[in-house]
């Protein structure tokens, strides 16, 4: 019988709160996933979309960790204390404590990101020689949604914690360090370090992949290939985060289909 673990992690001098979804016990040990949202994307994401996966792989033998980043969700700290890098360090934590746990083939790990998480799991996946990315509407840039309204960013002082810099964004307090440090990563590098083997799946009808493709010149990135080892996959109609139930299902059979193929 599956089953769905609650754990909790310390990373950042605070706890980051999950979810494990594993197989049976006969499966184990087993592949796991890790999961990384997008920017303020949390452990379930939007119309459940991480929990809907997990179930799905946890039937087909592979395990799925899916849990908020420090600063969002049930996780300690604030949002605005959240950066690319405090991201990372939240995932290679997760893949340490992966290592550790008697369930999970620690040789069989993959990492997923969505949207802007996408460039996390990537930049992760450099650091933990993690050999298999999964990325679903890849915003490896986030062109718009780095500067809001296209307009310079004006900051304010964060009224409880005057430390920080901050702007309001979709309803929370982001940060100058979040800015700092994005424009501060040779992107290009990151993607070109990248050795693995990679999926990709976005849709047709989404109009920040779109700007991202005409702004970078995704021929040059091995995860763009679209070859044997690189597949990428274009759903018709979908928009960003597959908002619906035959899209959605559509992104997880492409998804499961090419985990399957890579550890069977």
């Amino acid at each position: 019988m599956s089953e769905e673990r609650f754990v909790e992690i310390e990373d950042m001098g605070g706890r980051l709160a999950g979810v494990l979804h594993l197989p049976d016990t006969v499966n184990r040990p087993c592949p796991v996933i890790v999961y990384c949202p997008g920017k303020n994307g949390e452990r379930y994401e939007v119309h459940r979309l991480a929990v809907k996966f997990a179930r799905v792989l946890a039937k087909q033998g592979i395990a799925f960790l899916r849990f908020d980043y420090y600063g969002l969700g049930l996780s300690d700290g604030n949002y605005y204390e959240m950066t690319t890098e405090t991201k990372i360090s939240n995932v290679i934590t997760a893949y340490e404590w992966l290592q550790t746990c008697p369930e999970i083939d620690n040789q069989k790990i993959t990492f997923l990101g969505f949207s802007d998480g996408a460039r996390i799991a990537l930049m992760a996946a450099n650091r933990c020689n993690v050999e298999h990315v999964m990325l679903w509407s890849p915003l490896f840039y986030e062109f718009s949604g780095n500067l809001p309204g296209k307009k310079k960013p004006r900051f304010q002082r964060h009224h409880r914690a005057l430390q920080y810099l901050v702007m309001p964004w979709v309803g929370m307090w982001i940060s100058m360090d979040f800015y700092s440090h994005l424009f501060s990563i040779d992107l290009d590098d990151e993607l070109r370090r990248y050795k693995g083997k990679s999926i990709v799946i976005y849709g047709d009808n989404d109009p920040l992949i779109q700007e991202e493709f005409k702004l970078m010149e995704t021929n040059q990135y091995a995860v763009y290939a679209n070859d044997h080892e690189h597949p990428v996959y274009c759903v018709a109609g979908a928009g960003h985060l597959f908002t619906s139930v035959p899209l959605e299902q559509n992104i997880m059979d492409f998804s499961s289909q090419w985990i399957q193929e890579q550890w069977k």
